[in-house]
């Protein structure tokens, strides 16, 4: 088992990798602040599964990173699903609007 650690505002990522039954590697997390837990309930998701420790390893800190954002701006209600659906409705509106040709997905 591989682990790492990283500091984000002021509080403490410890990720620990191992590999599940299907020989894939995933993310064990644990945030701490001032030494005690941090974000509890900690939001618990369907866990990607890797092909390596160093991406599982990126993958936790990215998480937990981002889950210490949304709870620093108050945002536990913001769905990242929304965000993406917005992101890539502005860059159809606008890649259509340059190019003068109208864009469908998946064509």
């Amino acid at each position: 088992m591989e682990s790492a650690f990283d500091v984000y505002a002021g509080f403490e990522i410890s990720v620990a990798t191992r590999r599940n039954e299907r020989g894939a590697w995933v993310a064990d997390l644990s945030v701490n602040r001032d030494g005690k837990a941090a974000l509890a309930p900690w939001p618990e998701t369907v866990q990607p599964e890797w092909r390596t420790q160093d991406e599982a390893i990126r993958d936790g800190i990215e998480r937990a990173r981002r889950v210490i954002r949304q709870h620093l701006t108050d945002h536990a209600n913001h769905s990242w699903v929304a965000t993406r659906r917005h992101a890539q409705t502005w860059f159809t509106t606008e890649t259509e609007r340059l190019s003068g040709h109208t864009f469908t997905p998946g064509k």
